[in-house]
């Protein structure tokens, strides 16, 4: 057997050995260094860059991928660079430590009725589950509890005291596992490979009790005090959470491997509060509408609307609800990654420096970035904002081609290697291909929403409000919305942003005990619309990938 090579990666360190003729991104997941692929290496995505030294080069096998250098070094595509001899690497800051992620979101008011009880005596504190005693200690103890958003690309950590109701803090992250996949397929195929469920859901693991300690030491507090988690999050991330295998999800019928409503110890998953503290995971509705979507029902009250609304939260996935008559509709799309800035040429999250608005000032159109930072990319709210201003203004026609005889309203007609593209600046420039990856996107989106209004026999001008959830959602103007043909026009006026209602209902569940009962009551009679099972889906996708209709 040849000889192990060393591979570090910076800022760090992380130091892996690996056989030689293996990619710089296997070595980073073994060193547990935090690079991304979102398209687990397949290789299309681009984003898993790293920074040699130029006299690194040698120690890559010939053919290595490298996107360019500047004075700090080659840009190398880590899962396309194979090693051959010891080398370093530097990981590029991304700015994820900054992202803007909505923590907050709309909620129902609700009795205080938490499922938790502490009662205090002169010898010590008992903690009830209910009615069951799940502790006795011989100290005076709190009684807390968290709420937890984990979203496929952020986590969201809420402390909440179970005597008062109130919110004592509140922390966000990047989900790390990001580092392996972008959307739901992607960690589906990874959590099949060698150790792949098991590293995800350490990674995830790792990163809540990071949260958990920083919420504990801004409010002060000891976390052996929190006798409870509510853990909010797509089905899928829920059996990652669990270490329960996804796979079932990836293919046909789709059938979740856990139905929620239920507790699990949270010592069994690695949670890093009371030993005795239980975690309590809300019903599901299928394999792809989630306890996110059901906590989104409760804190929104969408179950006891007497009108017509659609729920919806746009990220890699359109998850949507409608109610209309006292029923309740749901299903979910896939979007792709380009709102998260994935497949999209200078994409990025909503980080300092990502062109994150276009707006009109008197007839004039500009760029807003995120703490009016120079732009360095664009993230999800300003792609769909600048995509919308380009279509009504025909510098991108129906077809979703670049319309190069039309002055675009902001920025200017380039060229790169014989193809067309609008250069925003310097540094930041839209693409034929992205636009493409946002007309996809578009049409599985309206495509779903077709569809659902379809099987609830509900038109269009029907609906009478429109809640948009999520952190991306929180930052999209209406108007963009429509333009960009993510909603039908007539809805535009319609919309409503309603935050983060995933976080906001895991908060309710935590401080109202009969909303458990009442939601897994709700779930049950869901009526889910699974697309891939829906023959007019694929008309409707067609349809919809033509811009400018409503």
């Amino acid at each position: 057997m040849s000889a192990s090579v060393k591979v570090g990666f910076l800022p760090g360190p992380f130091i892996a050995d690996v056989e030689p003729g293996s990619t710089l991104l296997a070595a980073a997941r073994k060193a547990g260094a935090p690079l991304e692929a979102p398209c687990d290496g397949a290789g299309i995505c681009g984003k898993c860059l790293v920074r040699l030294d130029p006299e690194a080069l040698p120690a890559l096998e010939p053919g290595a991928d490298v996107r360019g250098s500047n004075g700090q070094g080659a840009l190398v595509l880590a899962c396309d660079a194979r090693v051959r001899a010891d080398i370093a690497a530097t990981i590029p800051d991304r700015g994820d430590k900054n992202l803007a992620i909505v923590d907050h979101g709309m909620a129902t008011a609700r009795l205080l009725a938490p499922h938790i009880a502490v009662v205090h005596a002169s010898d010590g504190s008992t903690v009830w589950a209910g009615q069951e005693l799940i502790a006795s200690l011989p100290n005076r103890v709190a009684n807390l509890g968290i709420a937890v958003d984990i979203g496929t690309t952020t986590l969201v950590v809420a402390l909440v005291d179970l005597e008062s109701g109130d919110e004592l803090a509140v922390a966000s992250a990047l989900n790390p596992q990001t580092a392996y996949g972008h959307d739901v397929l992607s960690r589906i195929h990874f959590a099949a490979e060698s150790d792949g469920l098991a590293t995800m859901q350490r990674a995830l693991v790792d990163s809540l009790n990071s949260l958990i300690g920083q919420v504990c030491q801004r409010a002060g507090v000891d976390a052996g005090h929190i006798h409870e988690a509510v853990l909010g999050g797509n089905t899928c991330m829920l059996h990652i959470a669990t270490a329960m295998d996804p796979a079932p999800l990836g293919r046909s019928p789709y059938r979740p491997s856990l139905t929620g409503g239920s507790h699990l110890g949270a010592a069994e998953l690695g949670l890093g509060i009371a030993a005795h503290g239980l975690a309590y995971l809300p019903p599901v509705v299928s394999g792809f509408v989630g306890a996110d979507i059901t906590a989104g029902i409760l804190s929104t009250d969408l179950h006891r609307s007497q009108q017509t609304v659609l729920l919806l939260d746009i990220g890699t996935n359109g998850e949507m609800v409608l109610t209309h008559a006292g029923e309740l509709w749901a299903t979910s799309t896939a979007a792709g990654p380009a709102f998260e800035g994935v497949n999209i040429a200078c994409g990025m999250r909503a980080a300092p420096g990502a062109v994150d608005a276009v707006t009109a000032n008197d007839g004039r159109w500009t760029l807003h970035t995120i703490g009016d930072a120079p732009a360095i990319g664009i993230c999800g709210s300003g792609l769909v904002d600048l995509v919308s201003c380009l279509v009504k203004n025909g510098a991108i026609g129906k077809s979703g081609r670049f319309e190069t005889k039309t002055e675009p309203p902001v920025g200017n007609w380039d060229e790169r290697e014989g193809r067309g593209l609008l250069r925003l600046s310097d540094a930041v420039v839209l693409t034929q291909k992205d636009v493409r990856q946002v007309q996809l996107a578009r049409a599985a989106i309206r495509a779903g929403l077709d569809a659902l209004l379809a099987e609830a026999k509900v038109r269009t001008q029907d609906v009478e409000r429109v809640l948009v959830a999520g952190s991306f959602g929180y930052h999209l103007r209406p108007d963009s919305l429509a333009g960009s043909g993510l909603l039908p026009a007539p809805l535009a006026a319609r919309v409503e942003a309603v935050g983060n209602t995933c976080k906001a209902g895991a908060v309710t569940l935590l401080t109202n005990d009969d909303t458990r009962r009442e939601l897994k009551a709700v779930a049950a009679r869901v009526r889910s619309i699974e697309l891939a099972n829906d023959a007019a889906f694929g008309r409707l996708f067609v349809e919809q990938m033509v811009f400018g209709d409503a």
